[in-house]
């Protein structure tokens, strides 16, 4: 009972009925005639304006006939005691034609105005252009604010109105800044850095107001900004950059005519020029840490020829002399050398001539100078032609723990012994003892190529391997180098005993290296095949080390 009470109340206090058919009797008994004349007054008005625009064009005057008639059917609707829809779609009608009548003339206006502006700015009447497009813009939107049922409404032109006026606002100045940089240009190309830094900090000046005032334009651009300071500060910064380059020049000059003293001279000057270059303008094009770099270098370079020739041609002599076997001049050369690059380091830490492998050689060979002779003897006394290859000499047996050590000043093998063979090396220990070696002898040592090994070994068709070699029949571990007999043409431990690393032409660094021969732990047979095996570069094992071949 209460729900349905409820639903009899709702009905009763409800909205009025919307009825479509007003031709009923008992509903016009409702409207008195006052207000059906209100409706039909509203009819006539609309009646007679229709019949003008049949006749003639309509004029602002025959315009207030609409206003009329929507004023008396507005009050007619008021007076309604229900909902009708066909008198508000009445109302609606003469509202929106109204509207659209009425706006034609200001859109017309906005349209024709908005043309003459583009072709008052296409003949570069910026001032008339920008006037008509204002004209334009507050006909548009007048018809937005009065007139919103109009099919003329439309906020999106008033957007795009504004944009266009935006841009012809901002064009006589990014007109004005395209002629400025373009007479900077000349400027600069005539070499009038002052003027044409001055024309360019007001390019900048006005590209940065154009930016900030007329962001939404099309003509704003920062990037545009950062490219004028860069030719702002390139132009700033010119004159000095071209005392630079022509102290250069002129240094280059002095030194191809080998007159180092004027050519340290010129880079030094162009040297403190970028220096100062490089503190007053930091945001130049031509600043440059490097640049100051290369001419330390090359200033340092010029002032130290003299002692830097001296050094180079006292190294080519002292390999001469070691070659030679004149120990005693190598020496005293070795000892004068060194006073030389500690004089070249000091007064001249920059100069090309400072050469970090030469300091390393030189170091080496002042410290083991002493050693030299010995060393060198016992190299010769135990070198073997390679069969077939002249001027290639083969080591006659694996490299012991105390010829290693000797050179190396360390012993990294884990079956001590100083006549055992070195082992527990890498590929890279094993070259950097070759070089150290040529350090020593003024020839180049290096480790054996394949081929090489293969051909000091020979033909193994009727040797009796087991008195050669030292192998894992003999359960014995590794033996002393040359305690088994020698092959071939005299050399030792070619097979068995340990494996040996081979010279590596590879360009990667991080490829394997191979190593030859076999060692302790492989059977007869296996080291009959001459074991060819591949190893990391880096890897240290027991069971490999090396020879070396001098050529």
């Amino acid at each position: 009972m209460i729900i349905i009470g409820f639903f009899v109340l709702i009905t009763i206090s409800g909205p009025k009925s919307v009825d479509p058919n007003l031709d009923s009797k008992s509903v016009l008994e409702e409207i008195s005639k006052d207000h059906e004349e209100l409706r039909f007054k509203s009819l006539e008005l609309e009646g007679n304006f229709e019949e003008i625009m049949s006749l003639r064009h309509y004029t602002k005057q025959d315009l207030t006939l609409l206003q009329q008639a929507i004023s008396y059917q507005e009050a007619y609707l008021k007076a309604l005691p229900y909902f009708s829809i066909s008198d508000n779609k009445r109302l609606d009608f003469l509202r929106e034609r109204y509207d659209q009548l009425a706006s034609e003339e200001h859109y017309l206006k906005s349209t024709q105005s908005e043309i003459l502006s583009k072709e008052k700015y296409e003949a570069k009447y910026y001032d008339d252009a920008v006037s008509l497009l204002n004209l334009a813009l507050e006909e548009q939107v007048l018809i937005n604010e009065f007139y919103p049922l109009s099919s003329y409404y439309n906020i999106n032109r008033v957007t795009q109105i504004k944009r266009t006026l935006e841009y012809y606002n901002a064009y006589p100045i990014y007109n004005e800044i395209q002629k400025l940089e373009a007479d900077a240009l000349t400027l600069a190309d005539s070499k009038k850095w002052s003027d044409a830094v001055a024309i360019m900090e007001l390019v900048v000046e006005k590209q940065l107001y154009l930016n900030s005032e007329f962001r939404s334009s099309r003509l704003a651009d920062s990037f545009k900004v950062s490219r004028l300071k860069r030719a702002l500060y390139k132009y700033q910064s010119e004159p000095l950059y071209q005392e630079i380059y022509k102290a250069t020049i002129e240094a280059d000059r002095f030194a191809q005519e080998q007159n180092y003293k004027q050519a340290a001279a010129y880079y030094e000057k162009a040297l403190e020029q970028q220096m100062k270059l490089n503190d007053e303008f930091v945001n130049s094009p031509y600043n440059s840490r490097d640049k100051v770099k290369d001419l330390t270098v090359r200033a340092q370079t010029a002032g130290s020829y003299n002692i830097g020739e001296m050094v180079n041609s006292l190294n080519f002599k002292i390999d001469r002399d070691l070659r030679n076997r004149n120990i005693a001049e190598a020496k005293d050369k070795i000892v004068r050398i060194s006073d030389a690059m500690q004089r070249l380091n000091e007064e001249f830490p920059r100069s090309s001539y400072n050469d970090q492998g030469l300091e390393l050689k030189i170091k080496f060979l002042n410290f083991i100078r002493n050693d030299i002779i010995l060393i060198q003897d016992r190299v010769y006394e135990s070198l073997i032609n390679v069969p077939n290859e002249p001027g290639i000499q083969i080591y006659d047996s694996e490299v012991s723990q105390g010829f290693y050590l000797t050179l190396m000043g360390g012993n990294p093998s884990r079956f001590k012994d100083d006549q055992n063979p070195v082992e527990s090396v890498s590929w890279e220990d094993a070259n950097k003892f070759c070089e150290r070696l040529s350090w020593i002898m003024g020839w180049s040592v290096r480790l054996p190529k394949e081929y090489e090994f293969r051909a000091s070994i020979g033909r193994l068709r009727y040797i009796k391997l087991e008195n050669h070699v030292v192998s894992y029949e003999e359960n014995g571990g590794v033996a002393n180098v040359k305690s088994r007999s020698p092959m071939g043409d005299g050399f030792y431990d070619l097979l068995g005993n340990i494996s040996e690393w081979l010279y590596s032409e590879e360009a990667y660094f991080n490829e394997p290296a191979k190593h030859i021969g076999g060692h302790f732990r492989d059977s007869l047979e296996a080291i009959y095949s001459v074991p060819l095996r591949k190893a990391n570069r880096n890897e240290k094992s027991r069971l490999i080390g090396f020879r070396f071949v001098l050529e």
